[in-house]
């Protein structure tokens, strides 16, 4: 299974990333592309706990056969709902233009591949590296096929 912290893997992800331009339009959902790739970040920055967790939901998410389940059996709907931490609309962040925004999320994604430690998951709780780096590609992929990369 593909993850984020596979060379081959991290290389493809940030080539659909690079691919990404002013004329990338999404597929689905509200967001502009600047914002998919700050939306990609907050994860990032939760990872490593820059951003702090607001919400700690405890739902059978959080059990380790439905986490699997949802990492690498079951194909995510579009328009999932988001945690709040990470949900441009609700946190209004100034987001930058698109390389800049680019550059901002490449730099986070190094930072999470070389911690020891990652924080916990609003949903999922705490998570192993190899978790978050299998979360973390899943969620980059559907992010870019959003928005046709």
């Amino acid at each position: 299974m593909k993850n984020m912290f596979n060379a081959a893997d991290k290389k493809e992800i940030v080539a659909r990333v690079n691919s990404l331009s002013a004329s990338s339009h999404r597929l689905w959902g509200t967001m502009h592309t600047e914002e998919m790739l700050w939306h990609l970040r907050s994860q990032l920055e939760l990872a490593l706990g820059i951003i702090p967790q607001t919400t700690h939901v405890t739902t059978y998410m959080s059990k380790p056969i439905f986490r699997w389940m949802a990492l690498y059996v079951i194909p995510w709907k579009k328009s999932l709902p988001t945690a709040p931490e990470m949900n441009v609309k609700k946190q209004n962040p100034a987001v930058q233009n698109l390389v800049t925004e680019k550059q901002l999320l490449l730099q986070r994604l190094d930072e999470v591949e070389a911690a020891s430690d990652l924080e916990g998951h609003p949903l999922f709780g705490k998570m192993s590296r190899d978790l978050w780096s299998r979360l973390i590609w899943k969620h980059f992929d559907y992010h870019l096929k959003q928005f046709g990369s």
